[in-house]
């Protein structure tokens, strides 16, 4: 039953018109960065950024990090991996959340982050609850397409924590030059606590 949900949550996901099994995995690196972080070190933000500092990631402006989270409180640093850059965040305001992300030119398919993510919450003897699927509209026509997985603890009562897969695609915009920029997709894993944790 599980497997069938998370089958069907993926394949909305993906949209109507594109197949899930044309998607191509996300790679090692991005689960190999979200494991390093935002498992291993978050939601420890001391830590986290003692991690980024000895690993000598790129930190982000005030400015960028705004830009990426839409809020002032935030911290963020850009990674690269085998040429791909990935953008690491940590949101502090009253939602507290790492993330990581890449843009690429395909939709890609989050079940290797998914299934990292499982592994993690089972170690502590926790469970991940079927993926909610939701698509949301964009300004400019872009749409947000995202996918929710909540914390059980071993009651399998809910917890205030989620973890969140979004598959972001961007239409193609014209140029200053009158030719047309391409299409291309943000990829994005969440993990996100609904309130701070004292």
């Amino acid at each position: 039953m599980k497997k069938t949900a998370l089958a069907c949550g993926l394949s909305l996901l993906a949209g109507a018109a594109l197949a899930q099994d044309t998607a191509r995995p996300v790679g090692d690196d991005f689960v190999a960065l979200f494991s390093s972080y935002c498992l291993q070190k978050f939601p420890d933000d001391g830590a986290l950024v003692a991690q980024a500092a000895q690993d000598k990631l790129e930190p982000l402006s005030a400015a960028q990090v705004k830009v990426l989270e839409h809020k002032d409180n935030g911290l963020g640093w850009m990674v690269s991996r085998a040429g791909v850059p990935y953008l690491l965040t940590v949101e502090q305001a009253s939602l507290h959340s790492c993330a990581l992300r890449r843009t690429s030119d395909e939709v890609m398919n989050g079940d290797a982050l998914i299934a990292a993510a499982r592994h993690f919450v089972e170690a502590g003897g926790h469970k991940l609850m079927p993926p909610a699927v939701f698509a949301r509209p964009l300004a400019g026509g872009g749409v947000s397409h995202s996918m929710t997985l909540q914390e059980l603890d071993e009651k399998d009562q809910p917890l205030p924590q989620a973890y969140m897969f979004f598959v972001v695609s961007y239409p193609a915009k014209p140029r200053a030059d009158g030719t047309l920029a391409k299409p291309f997709y943000e990829i994005r894993f969440m993990r996100q606590m609904f309130r701070q944790q004292t």
